[in-house]
């Protein structure tokens, strides 16, 4: 997850196709499981909010 943040400031093509929260919110979701620093209820509630943006976006 935190490759892909980096990713989405340091380069110059954006990381994200739909611009705003929402876009990022889809973007962090898709990276989600391939971390493993977050522990599984911090994943869950993560994984809550970023649906909630994607949903309000």
């Amino acid at each position: 997850m935190r490759e892909s943040m980096v990713a989405a400031v340091a380069h110059e093509q954006p990381a994200v196709r739909d611009a705003g929260p929402a876009g990022a919110a889809r973007a962090l979701c898709a990276a989600l499981p391939e971390q493993a620093v977050l522990g599984e209820a911090e994943q869950r509630l993560l994984n809550e909010w970023l649906k909630r943006l994607t949903e309000a976006g």
